[in-house]
């Protein structure tokens, strides 16, 4: 069979490679038949659906942060802080805008704080503030994606959970809601189960007096871990990672950086996600 030269020359493997993988039964079967029984056109996207595509690579930029070469084609920005804390919700918008790249996705991000040392008083009166922020917060995005960051505490798993619901209810169809996950919630179904988000992206860095313990259960058993942090999304740290087989569970990969990628040398490896799991 003779291929189509356009498809040929973009399936070109690169020097000294040993060329294209060995394709899978179907497509070695398809490549069997006569020429005129296989259409060049199709024969080359079999050829590129035999082939993962690399995971998105996803920088969060908060206050101050910069935006990193590798991630020019799309970023989580922090859109606003609120922060809830004894009587008191005070908000902000983020600090100081990114310089972003010509054409660069944004995924605006609402970050929810919930006190610790003053707990809310009545966190049902933050309700309409926080789904308010979170429509505005979607007006100014370019991905398609929207994502709420509240750390809730176990008190506050029933708030949580229907703040999350009357969100997606709220926002338009076509936009879709991402929630960050602390990950211990990968351990208890309660969080998890029946949470109304298109994507729950757990963050597998900053995981307190625990984390020797979840990095194992993240490393070598996460079957333990509950569906939704398997794969799909997840959120990691350039200063605490994780081996390459973790990060290829995950098709789309977001970065924290403790030092808001200001001088930072990090670029993430191009690991082709092996989960077949998607939000």
């Amino acid at each position: 069979m003779q291929l189509d030269p356009s498809c040929t020359a973009s399936r070109r493997p690169p020097r000294g490679s040993a060329g294209l993988a060995r394709p899978p039964r179907l497509f070695a079967a398809l490549l069997t038949q006569r020429p005129r029984a296989l259409p060049a056109a199709l024969l080359c996207a079999l050829l590129g659906a035999a082939r993962p595509a690399p995971a998105q690579q996803i920088a969060w930029l908060w206050d101050e942060a910069e935006l990193p070469a590798w991630s020019t084609q799309e970023a989580a920005v922090l859109h606003r802080h609120v922060l809830l804390s004894g009587a008191a919700i005070r908000t902000r918008p983020r600090m100081r805008q990114p310089a972003l790249a010509a054409g660069t996705r944004v995924t605006p991000v609402l970050h929810v704080e919930v006190s610790t040392v003053h707990p809310p008083e009545d966190i049902e009166g933050s309700r309409a503030l926080i789904v308010g922020a979170a429509l505005d917060a979607a007006a100014d995005s370019s991905s398609g994606w929207v994502q709420l960051d509240m750390e809730a505490k176990p008190s506050q798993r029933q708030f949580y959970h229907s703040l999350v619901r009357q969100i997606r209810a709220a926002l338009p169809p076509r936009m879709r809601l991402s929630v960050t996950a602390l990950t211990w919630w990968c351990r208890s179904p309660a969080w998890l189960d029946n949470l109304d988000a298109d994507e729950v992206v757990p963050m597998f860095f900053r995981m307190g007096r625990d984390s020797a313990e979840l990095r194992e259960l993240i490393e070598h058993q996460p079957e333990r871990l509950h569906q939704r942090c398997r794969g799909g999304a997840a959120g990691f740290s350039p200063q605490e990672p994780f081996s390459a087989e973790v990060e290829a569970r995950y098709t789309k990969r977001y970065w924290f950086d403790r030092r808001a990628w200001r001088r930072s040398t990090f670029t993430p490896t191009q690991i082709v996600s092996q989960s077949r799991t998607t939000p």
